[in-house]
């Protein structure tokens, strides 16, 4: 019997055959009604039904469902998998009724698997109990299909007693342990969790640090004595780091665990130290004393505590002490633009008038976005509670930020023209420069500051945007429409008119024709950064177009000397962006390809997006499985390299890209 852990079908049922282009650039053009498309379903060639269906799948275009639910009964058990993805993506929940009625017939291993994945991604509460109840009627060989469905059910918050009941019973399962604890970790069910006490401690002893680390989430919930000293010693002894964070974490609540968690703040484990300072300011953040502040200030002036650490002390101090932190924070200005960004946030977490002359110095005399943006929320924390006077001066600092020509500064200004604790007559003070400002953004570049601004000229509801308002409902890009649409019924009370958008299949694409050998001649990329060597394997089957628009901008050298900007202790490190504040981009888009044989392992590679088709040039790698992720965001490559992946804190850098 084969094993699955976090269910991903073998890439060889997806080996490639023959000339896929013309098939891809079809998926790749979003039209599902193509008569293109249909003559692919309908074609002798098994790998041209399977690739239609991927078409289909990637597409979503829930008038496609029929004709997908129909090659569930192909005679080629490659096609029949592909079918079930394809309903999976597409969504419709009636789609599990097909799904359950290929499974009592169905004998294909893969395809078993395959019925049970797309159940979970499209199945309701009814579904999952129908899961549960069919149990005794499965094979034993069936057990870890059905822990990857139950997950998938609990990453769309679809739990049911006796689904958690039969997950705590899977645990027993070699087979099936993995997804049975991911599963377990996700519904978060405190009172059966509670009541298996004693089989969630026994994860804790498992060899593999997934389960560990599952289990310690876990272990959080139970709150008993027994339980937080496990977790304690677990978070300063596991030999795994990843392990020892979820451990911090679950321990935030846990008052008689604050001691141990200052001790860690020390800890040379930079992912470690960081995670025991959040759990330590989640502890403390009720408490009105000033216990352990001459701890915390000695720690500050450790040699032994990082300086990332540091900042994140500067935070909860000026949380803490408020105006009485201005002088223990210090200077603003820092050896890196991250660390003078955390500073001036901390600035505003104390919330303090007197911080604002020095924030809004920081605004003005930094070149950096991230301290511009930084400076923007450090005010709005301030203004939020201040008087109008102090609000209509954040909100004129606001409005000179959008002119910045910086896509992230503008989405964190227009932000700060939604707030409600700012009255709707000083807000619209600014309507003529947040009007000018929409006028002079190009999607996609400024795709999130334009639907945020949209949904300022809502909350506003003045005529005088109307013709910006107007112009968003022309945009190409949906997402822009949607928000202009909204806008539009707030402003005028009447539903916006039926504009004749061009069909996205007309885009111009970001490759040209030329260009496609270049994946043939391409297996991977050597990522050279300042902590060590990444080698990224291409998964050019899952996410052909992905892959060729990193080969395209590695030849550019558009990645040489960017910043790592995004660092989440056990989740991801994250790059690519020119802006170096997680907004910038190619100034172009490109689409979102999901395939079932791509899922979040550890040293998956996969691209950030604002959303569906909205993909540019900034890529992340996992720390570990992150399945929530799945089919959501693509996944274009994989690496082995681990340990330097571990090793990359925020304002790490990318030295140079080498394809190979």
């Amino acid at each position: 019997m084969k094993i699955f852990l976090c269910f991903a079908v073998p890439l060889w049922l997806y080996s490639q055959s023959g000339n896929d282009t013309d098939v891809r650039i079809l998926q790749d053009k979003r039209s599902a009604q193509t008569s293109e498309v249909i003559a692919l379903l309908q074609s002798e060639n098994p790998r041209k039904r399977e690739l239609g269906l991927l078409a289909l799948a990637n597409i979503q275009d829930t008038a496609s469902f029929d004709v997908a639910a129909s090659l569930l009964n192909d005679r080629e058990p490659r096609v029949r998998t592909m079918a079930a993805f394809s309903l999976g993506m597409i969504g419709k929940t009636k789609g599990a009724g097909a799904l359950f009625r290929r499974l009592s017939v169905e004998r294909d291993e893969q395809c078993i698997a395959a019925l049970f994945n797309a159940i979970g991604m499209v199945g309701t509460a009814d579904d999952l109990k129908k899961v549960i109840n069919q149990t005794e009627h499965y094979p034993s060989e069936w057990n870890p299909f059905i822990g990857q469905c139950l997950y998938r059910f609990a990453n769309r918050k679809i739990k049911e007693v006796s689904a958690t009941k039969y997950a705590i019973k899977l645990l027993d399962d070699p087979a099936s342990i993995i997804n049975a604890c991911y599963a377990l970790m996700r519904i978060n069910d405190s009172i059966i969790l509670k009541q298996n006490g004693e089989r969630i401690h026994r994860l804790m002893n498992n060899a593999s640090p997934l389960i560990r680390m599952w289990g310690s989430t876990m272990l959080g919930v139970l709150d008993d004595e027994i339980s937080v000293k496990r977790l304690i010693t677990t978070a300063k002894k596991d030999k795994d780091w990843r392990v020892r964070v979820n451990a911090i974490r679950a321990l935030k609540t846990k008052q008689k665990a604050k001691t141990d968690l200052i001790t860690m703040i020390s800890d040379v484990q930079e992912h470690v130290a960081l995670a025991a300072v959040a759990s330590v300011e989640e502890i403390t953040s009720s408490d009105t004393s000033n216990a352990d502040s001459t701890r915390y200030i000695s720690l500050l002036h450790s040699l032994k505590v990082l300086p990332s650490v540091k900042d994140e002390l500067r935070r909860l101090l000026a949380k803490r002490f408020g105006n009485r932190a201005l002088p223990i924070i210090g200077d603003w200005r820092s050896t890196t633009v991250y660390s003078s960004a955390q500073r001036i946030r901390a600035y505003g977490d104390t919330r303090s008038e007197d911080a604002i002359p020095t924030i809004k110095e920081a605004i003005k005399q930094s070149t950096s976005s991230l301290v511009s943006i930084a400076g923007l929320e450090a005010y709005h924390t301030i203004a939020q509670n201040s008087s109008d006077d102090v609000k209509k001066d954040f909100l004129k600092s606001a409005a000179i930020l959008l002119t910045k020509n910086d896509a992230g500064v503008s989405y964190a200004a227009a932000i700060a023209f939604q707030d409600t604790s700012i009255s709707r007559e000083i807000r619209s003070i600014f309507r003529s420069a947040l009007i000018t400002a929409y006028n002079g953004m190009k999607s996609p570049a400024d795709l999130e500051p334009m639907v945020e601004l949209l949904h300022v000229f809502s909350a506003l509801g003045d005529s005088s945007a109307l013709p910006s308002v107007e112009q968003g409902l022309a945009e190409q890009d949906k997402v822009i429409r949607s928000a202009a649409e909204k806008a539009f019924a707030f402003i005028t009370g009447e539903a916006a008119p039926v504009n004749t958008v061009p069909d996205s299949e007309n885009d111009t694409p970001f490759y040209k024709l030329t260009d496609l050998p270049l994946l043939d001649r391409y297996s991977g990329a050597d990522v050279t950064t300042s902590k060590g060597k990444i080698k990224i394997v291409f998964d050019k089957e899952a996410a052909p177009f992905t892959v060729l628009n990193f080969i395209l901008l590695t030849q550019k050298k558009f990645y040489d000397g960017l910043p790592f900007h995004r660092v989440v202790g056990n989740f991801v490190i994250q790059g690519g962006d020119p802006l170096g504040n997680g907004s910038g981009g190619p100034e172009y888009s490109i689409r979102t390809e999901a395939h079932p044989t791509a899922v979040y392992r550890t040293g998956a590679v996969g691209m950030a997006s604002a959303g569906k088709d909205t993909e540019g040039s900034q890529w992340f790698i996992t720390h570990s499985p992150t399945p929530h992720l799945d089919f959501r965001y693509t996944i274009f490559g994989y690496t082995r390299d681990n340990k330097v992946v571990d090793r990359i804190m925020v304002g790490d850098r990318i030295d140079s890209v080498t394809l190979f």
